[in-house]
């Protein structure tokens, strides 16, 4: 009990550093305190497991909802796994999305929901704007990007966090690159999602080049400094990505003890909590 109270605090300190809080209208505040440094964003529920699936879906129709009256460029991004897979459920989003002009958008979960996750985009109108997410480590999101661009959808590029079962590891950079020169002249925008400068720079650089709609996607609380410069730099314009609902950092134990970055970003986390992130964007802006 009394190593509870000492650890919470500081659990509780770390988690805020990545997410605006726990209600809707926190990370309206945070993306529009983000709005102000020239900052678009994109908002991510992280709810209760045990959730219902209609519970899941009426805080996302309120996010739309809320979206729209604001006129923020901000997108839902969503979680199909916490609708259950229903398709009834998603209509209505997609619809409710498209009639308030919010784009929405489909996060991606492990390389066995994909098909069903296309599906569920198959079948709704594509008069809004929908988006998905495809990971560079998946063998089978090359020739995904295909049947994403016939869709017409927007697309996030990650590295991805699961893991293929695939007889062959794909190093995530180079599958990163490999959907990135396909998604070359998509006209639907691609989103670069990753912290890595480099590999941020070179994809960026290839999609301007083709004349390529793009934008750098960054998560609230990681490293935000140096990729923002980087993208400027190329005229890109920056959007982060901000979760809210429950909290919780985007790194494991496991990767504390796998990266040792990843305890600098902790250490960060207990002393500085949510201020870590604004220190960064404070200094990014002054360095163009």
């Amino acid at each position: 009990m009394a190593a509870s109270r000492l650890i919470d605090p500081v659990r509780g300190r770390v988690a805020s550093a990545y997410t605006a809080g726990p209600r809707l209208d926190d990370v309206i505040a945070v993306c529009k305190s983000l709005a102000t440094y020239g900052v678009t964003s994109a908002i991510g529920y992280w709810g209760d497991p045990d959730e219902s699936a209609r519970a899941v879906a009426d805080v996302h129709l309120a996010a739309i909802n809320r979206l729209s009256a604001e006129q923020m460029d901000c997108y839902v991004s969503i979680k199909l796994s916490r609708l259950g897979f229903d398709a009834g459920l998603f209509a209505e989003l997609a619809s409710a999305a498209t009639r308030s002009n919010v784009r929405l958008h489909v996060d991606a979960l492990g390389p066995e929901s994909v098909d069903a996750t296309l599906r569920l985009l198959e079948g709704v109108p594509r008069t809004g704007r929908l988006g998905t997410t495809l990971p560079g480590r998946w063998h089978r999101s090359v020739d995904d990007t295909a049947r994403i661009i016939e869709l017409g959808l927007a697309v996030r590029v990650v590295k991805g966090q699961w893991l293929d079962d695939g007889p062959k590891r794909i190093d995530p950079s180079e599958g990163f690159l490999g959907i990135v020169d396909r998604l070359s002249g998509h006209q639907g925008g691609v989103a670069v999602a990753t912290h890595d400068v480099r590999l941020l720079t070179e994809s960026l650089r290839h999609l301007t080049e083709s004349g390529t709609p793009c934008e750098s996607e960054l998560f609230f609380g990681l490293p935000f400094r140096g990729p923002a410069i980087a993208a400027w730099r190329l005229g890109v314009p920056v959007r982060v990505y901000v979760a809210y609902g429950a909290s919780g950092p985007p790194f494991s134990v496991k990767e504390l003890r796998r990266k040792p970055v990843a305890w600098w970003w902790f250490m960060q986390d207990v002393l500085l909590g949510k201020d870590k992130m604004w220190r960064s964007v404070r200094r990014a802006r002054p360095q163009l």
